[in-house]
């Protein structure tokens, strides 16, 4: 994937997920048949949030050789798909059951379980265009 594929597909994803905001500030969600107001929204909202550090770190390697370019992205584009994955499972999952997990306490163990994947993402994000970016020059 070449550079400009990547920030405009992370640009894109990071609308999509913008969208509901600047939705929300130009109308009102009292009217629930709305599309944009439905709990189905909100799933796609969520799966496309990482987006945002892609944005990011993209745009911070895109003036940097294309090599650093490629070694990020070949493990950022993976995990993203992979928190994408887990937050749709944790959005589409059952409440109760289980491990008697629910109510706030299942919303806290999302919380914490998906402010992990994101951590790891933009810590060895980092960590892998510091490395490659020392390695070319």
């Amino acid at each position: 994937m070449t550079k400009k594929t990547a920030l405009i597909l992370s640009a894109l994803g990071s609308l999509v997920a913008l969208f509901p905001a600047i939705w929300h500030a130009l109308f009102s969600c009292y009217e629930s048949s709305l599309f944009f107001c439905q709990s189905p929204y909100g799933t796609v909202v969520s799966i496309t949030l990482p987006f945002f550090p892609l944005l990011l770190l993209t745009l911070l390697t895109y003036r940097m050789k294309n090599e650093v370019f490629l070694a990020w992205w070949r493990f950022a584009w993976w995990w993203a798909l992979i928190i994408a994955g887990v937050t749709l499972f944790l959005n589409t999952a059952g409440g109760g059951g289980g491990i008697g997990i629910e109510g706030a306490i299942s919303t806290g163990f999302d919380i914490f379980v998906l402010s992990i994947l994101y951590a790891v993402l933009i810590i060895v994000s980092v960590v892998k265009i510091v490395r490659a970016y020392l390695r070319t020059r």
